[in-house]
């Protein structure tokens, strides 16, 4: 089944066949007017929310596109920029916000008897589904996963605001700081949601428990190779002096040091360069295995390979 695609507005729009999948089990009923009121409702809230993160990134210049998935939504930009701290927290905001504002129409509508008796009976017979619970479905999705949302744990727009906020206290810091909260934010939260009988959301803490554990161990391994790009620098100076020596001398530790495929494999692009300049071709050969997965050789390498193999 292929991805619903269309436009609101100037907004791409992408729905996944994973959210109707994902949705339909979490409001599956006897009845299937009732999973199907609870599929719209859940849409129309999902689609609420994203476009209240899209608003707020339209306000500041960026172009947003939508896709809706079997994990909720998720608001992406076509031409990211720069964005300050408060447009970013302003932006993670405005998706529940929205939500929160149709929760509080609703409750007002309620509160003051807005919604009659009369209306609340032609809903149901249109749904053949009793008008309040779709209102306390409305509530629900909109209000009760909106505070879900904002809880301090990335991926969530919480998350998302507690990162921002600690960057801009204290620097790239904050980013680590972030993803330790969000690990024992969703460490406490695996066993509560299980001890509740509520095996889904455990099953997503233990899903973002794991991402933002390795979301850590990425943080600290990139922190770890920030430094050794200077040597990197150097290294392609050398090489572009054809200086062979000086480029393994400042390629080859970073190249058994590196934590990040990025930087281990930059650097062992150099080291095998370097080889290739003094004609040590099977050398060469063991640094262009060693490249990270995903990685394949330059093809300038490749050429220069070859021309050293003939010599």
């Amino acid at each position: 089944m292929r991805a619903l695609e269309f436009h609101l507005g100037k907004i791409p729009v992408r729905i996944q066949p994973t959210f109707f999948v994902v949705a339909a089990v979490l409001g599956l009923a006897p009845d299937l007017r009732t999973t199907v009121t609870w599929i719209a409702v859940v849409f129309g809230s999902i689609m609420l929310h994203e476009l209240g993160h899209a608003s707020a990134g339209i306000s500041f210049g960026l172009e947003p596109r939508i896709e809706v998935h079997g994990m909720g939504g998720t608001t992406s930009w076509s031409t990211p920029r720069a964005l300050s701290h408060a447009q970013s927290v302003i932006i993670s905001l405005a998706g529940p916000f929205a939500g929160f504002g149709v929760g509080l129409v609703v409750l007002t509508l309620v509160r003051f008897g807005v919604i009659h008796a009369d209306f609340r009976e032609l809903l149901d017979k249109l749904v053949h589904f009793r008008a309040d619970t779709v209102l306390s479905t409305i509530l629900y999705v909109n209000v009760g996963w909106g505070v879900f949302n904002l809880l301090p744990m990335l991926p969530l727009d919480g998350g998302n605001v507690l990162n921002q906020t600690l960057h801009a206290a204290i620097g790239v810091r904050g980013e680590r700081l972030a993803r330790i909260v969000s690990v024992v934010v969703a460490g406490i939260l695996v066993p509560v949601a299980l001890f509740a009988g509520s095996l889904w959301i455990g099953l997503l803490m233990a899903m973002f428990l794991s991402a933002n554990w390795r979301g850590l161990q990425d943080f600290d391994a990139r922190q770890h190779d920030a430094p050794m790009r200077a040597s990197l620098e150097k290294a392609q100076a050398a090489l572009d002096a054809k200086d062979a020596p000086r480029v393994l001398e400042f390629a080859r530790p970073v190249a058994l040091s590196a934590r990040t495929a990025q930087v281990k494999a930059e650097a062992l692009h150099l080291v095998a360069f370097g080889f290739l300049l003094e004609g040590r071709v099977a050398d060469a050969d063991a640094a262009i295995a060693a490249l990270p997965r995903g990685y394949a050789p330059h093809p300038q390498l490749m050429a220069l390979r070859e021309v050293a193999a003939r010599q």
